[in-house]
């Protein structure tokens, strides 16, 4: 199983904020502030930690979204953060040996 961790820039999300409002199934008005974002897997994850049975990669990278002009114009993409896999191989976890029969005559 992989389990994937982003960790966000705060000081940039600020900036980022954008509220919007909608009636909800009860009729009321609500305002939601939110931020939008990309999270991009990169072309080639980079292994951040090893142990025994378990691995953190780099797998993927958080951007500001761009408006088909910022596109377009080739411009620079603002990084917000980055996102981590963790990887746990049970197949490595060391097995309990199998208990070995002294007597063939046992009933179990």
């Amino acid at each position: 199983m992989a389990k994937i961790q982003v960790t966000l820039d705060a000081s940039k999300l600020r900036n980022l904020i954008s509220t919007r409002s909608y009636e909800n199934k009860e009729g009321t008005n609500v305002q939601v502030q939110e931020v939008k974002f990309e999270l991009v897997e990169v072309k080639e994850p980079k292994q951040i930690f090893a142990k025994d049975t378990m691995r953190i990669v780099k797998t993927h990278f958080a951007c500001v979204i761009q408006t088909k002009e910022e596109r377009e114009a080739k411009a620079d993409t603002i990084y917000i953060g980055e996102g981590f896999t963790s990887y746990w191989d049970d197949a490595k976890k060391p097995q309990a040996p199998e208990p070995v029969a002294t007597d063939p005559d046992l009933p179990y």
